[in-house]
């Protein structure tokens, strides 16, 4: 788990690498604190960079760059690799070796010398990498199927960089324009974040999961997706997932470093924990965050830890300090990104760093990939509704655009393109409210084009199924994959997640909704599949308990009508138009009448007014 920068730049520029990529990775170093490298072939004209977190081999040969044998490879590589071991036999069955380090980064560049371009095909794991080859004076970069580690590239006069956060791209693109239609795109309905591939920079980007790129010369050459979800037989069964949820728990624990949990006591992270009690002798150190030692979250919490035998700590939300992370979790990620619960992680991640442990495992996923969310029951039952009314899909096309809401926004749309058609439906509630006329009419939705890049992979999917792995790949990414990457990294710390297991997610699209959802009325039984394959592992009362996310007893609303309203007033009395964008009178009114109680719109809008504007 590291920081990675890498530059080509091309032949005609005089830029000097050395300091820029010096500069660049020095902004990480929260990323990697054991380590820091470098290396420039003034030739080629690349440079790369590496802040190293030390989790497997903690030896020095096991540092970046990392060169091969003959020195015409080397690679900065972030994440872990959980099935090295096996594909380091695999290599060294067909020949390839020796290898002199026991790390998966060295695998990595091994299989990039056997299996080329296809390399990424071979990983299992989470993983950002940027490979040169000095024979072809090209880069090579790939980015794990579901996007669990971060690359962000920009193209410049000079080349083309890349690192693993925005700040240090500012570096080597620090004149780039805001791109107003990303800022915007946060506003609309469940979005809290830019939607990939765009930033709020309209010079850099960020790499889609599950896809790959080629660099050479300083010139982007080519960008393509090589992971295509593989739906497999409905008929998984409940012992085929525990099986791949053990399995996967078991290899997020092999690390060389001691290995903690975050706890909340919910269904997703009890299992977890309790699988990892299983594979240790020692007592799985496990962590939570509530608002106060009644919170709710961390009764369920202490009680799962005394059962399991954990050695647990817990901590309490401090309104002042919280606020202050919350802004340097903006600073670090370069843009606004509104989930609060991103606070509670970083809170948790840096009193996990102070008692020594580097590696968490949590169950971030979980919600998404078996249907835990109470929305999810009125999805189901949508999904049913535009099964059965499918004969009046001619009927609702003949609906102006305009004029279409709701189910018949989806019913007149194909699979694979409702969810699409919802966002662009909700543009006009969303952004008359707060853009400016002009501005709106120059806007690009972000969001509506994602979903239907992600939409389109799952063919003739049922409506809750397309919804769901849009909401893991792009929608909800910033409370599941980025959730549990920023704030860890901020920390120094690296978080792992069973449940994003390529396997698991797989056996979870395949798995039909009604088996994740069996009764719309019940929503005990929601997640339901995943529920009966960890049944005896999570105690009978909280298996069935009411859903409560991470930092439930932590709301936007308290907080900003709370310890941070004064704060809240003042930015929001200096709004900002962000080059024209805004209708600052607007926005002063909308929380004026908000935090007078006329709540006109959800406290999640506010929120995240209130990112963009800090």
């Amino acid at each position: 788990m590291c920081g990675i920068v890498a530059f080509s730049a091309k032949s005609e520029s005089e830029l000097e690498l050395g300091p820029l990529i010096e500069s660049m990775i020095n902004l990480m170093h929260h990323r990697g604190p054991d380590f820091h490298n470098l290396s420039v072939d003034s030739e080629a004209k690349v440079g790369m960079a590496h802040a190293r977190l030390s989790i497997l081999d903690l030896s020095d040969k096991a540092n970046q760059p990392m060169f091969s044998e003959n020195n015409s490879l080397s690679i900065v590589f972030n994440g872990e690799i959980y099935n090295w071991q096996e594909l380091r036999k695999k290599l060294e069955m067909e020949g390839v070796g020796p290898f002199v380090t026991q790390s998966d980064t060295e695998v990595i560049l091994r299989g990039y010398e056997h299996y080329g371009n296809d390399l990424p095909l071979h990983l299992r794991g989470m993983f950002a990498f940027v490979i040169f080859d000095k024979q072809s004076n090209s880069l090579f970069c790939a980015r794990d199927r579901v996007g669990k580690k971060p690359l962000v590239y920009t193209e410049t006069e000079d080349g083309v960089a890349l690192a693993s956060e925005i700040p240090p791209l500012l570096l080597a693109s620090p004149n780039s324009p805001l791109n107003k239609s990303a800022l915007a795109t946060i506003l609309l309905h469940n979005m809290r974040h830019v939607p990939d591939p765009d930033t709020a920079f309209s010079a850099i980007s960020r790499l889609r999961a599950g896809h790959a790129m080629t660099v050479r010369d300083g010139r982007i050459e080519k960008i393509w997706r090589y992971w295509q979800p593989a739906i497999k037989s409905p008929a998984v069964s409940t012992q085929d997932l525990r099986s791949a949820i053990e399995g996967a728990v078991k290899r997020r624990m092999v690390a060389d470093v001691p290995v903690g949990a975050l706890l909340s006591g919910g269904v997703d992270s009890t299992a977890v924990v309790a699988l990892m009690a299983r594979h240790t002798e020692q007592p799985v150190r496990t962590y939570a965050l509530g608002m106060d030692a009644d919170d709710e979250d961390l009764r369920r919490a202490r009680f799962v830890a005394s059962q399991l035998g954990c050695e647990h700590k817990e901590f309490y939300f401090d309104a002042e300090r919280q606020f202050e992370i919350f802004r340097n979790i903006q600073k670090t990620y370069g843009e606004p990104i509104a989930l609060l619960p991103l606070v509670h992680s970083y809170e948790l991640c840096s009193a996990i760093r102070d008692d020594g442990i580097k590696v968490v495992l949590t169950g971030h996923g979980a919600d998404e990939l078996f249907y835990g969310y109470t929305g999810h029951a009125k999805t189901a039952l949508l999904t049913d509704a535009l099964r059965y009314l499918g004969f009046l899909r001619p009927a609702a096309q003949m609906i102006p655009r305009a004029l279409r809401s709701g189910p018949s926004v989806l019913l007149a749309e194909q699979p694979g393109r409702r969810k699409a058609a919802l966002y662009r439906s909700y543009q006009g509630r969303d952004w008359n409210q707060v853009i400016q006329p002009e501005a709106r009419k120059a806007l690009s939705n972000g969001a509506a084009r994602e979903c239907e890049y992600w939409g389109s992979m799952l063919g003739k999917a049922d409506y809750i199924d397309e919804s769901n792995f849009i909401a893991l790949m792009m929608e909800n990414s910033h409370s599941v994959t980025t959730a549990a990457d920023l704030p860890a990294m901020m920390a120094s710390v690296e978080m792992r997640a069973p449940f994003l297991d390529q396997e698991i997610v797989e056996m979870a699209l395949s798995i039909p909704y009604r088996r994740k959802v069996p009764n719309s009325r019940d929503l005990s039984r929601l997640k339901y599949a995943l529920k009966i394959a960890v049944e005896d592992l999570v105690p009978k009362h909280l298996l069935y308990a009411p859903k409560r996310g991470f930092g439930h007893g932590i709301q936007e609303k308290d907080i900003l009508l709370g310890p941070w309203r004064e704060i809240a007033n003042e930015v929001f009395a200096n709004s900002i138009d962000a080059e024209g964008l805004f209708d600052v009178q607007a926005i002063r009114k909308l929380w004026n009448r908000q935090s007078s109680g006329d709540e006109s719109v959800s406290w999640g809008f506010i929120a995240k007014l209130f990112t963009i504007q800090l």
